[in-house]
């Protein structure tokens, strides 16, 4: 079968093993991609347009696909993966257009969950030798407690210990 097809119809091997950047950090990896899309957008109000939508393509293909993509397929699935792709293709559209809002409500969205991912595959995928640390507190914990640390699963060291009930004589 031809590689490409193959790819298509999803008949490949498996993507190999997530592991941790070798030269830069899960954040540091995400940071690039921002930097990028930061670049097209300025590329794009600059009017160079064809410039900002080949390198709109180019941050997707040569650095966020290769490097952050993996990571993030195994931690959220590939559904929520496809969403984040799909927003890259909608930046291709709206690059071909006029409507400044459009392109910076798309890049700002995009940058969010770039560097959302790029948080929580640095806790998933820490470089060798070091422990993976607790996932994130929920949203509605956040709300709740905006400072809560890291290791909030209240294991005695988070300071969030549930209260002893009083005790009542009988």
């Amino acid at each position: 079968m031809p590689p490409l097809l193959a790819l298509f119809l999803g008949c490949e091997s498996p993507p190999p093993s997530v592991a941790a950047p070798e030269a830069h950090s899960w954040k540091e990896e995400a940071e690039l991609v921002v930097s990028g899309l930061e670049e097209v957008q300025g590329l794009w109000e600059s009017g160079q347009r064809p410039a900002a939508k080949t390198l709109a393509e180019r941050v997707y293909t040569d650095r966020f696909e290769p490097r952050l993509e993996p990571a993030l397929r195994e931690m959220q699935g590939a559904k929520e993966t496809a969403k984040l792709e799909y927003g890259f293709g909608q930046l291709a559209g709206v690059l071909d257009g006029k409507d400044r809002t459009k392109v910076e409500a798309r890049v700002d969205d995009l940058e969010r969950q770039v560097r959302d991912g790029g948080e929580a595959a640095a806790r998933a995928f820490p470089p060798p030798g070091e422990a993976a640390a607790p996932p994130a507190p929920p949203k509605e914990v956040r709300a709740i407690v905006p400072d809560v640390p890291p290791n909030w699963e209240m294991d005695g060291s988070s300071g969030l210990e549930a209260a002893e009930p009083p005790v009542t004589a009988p």
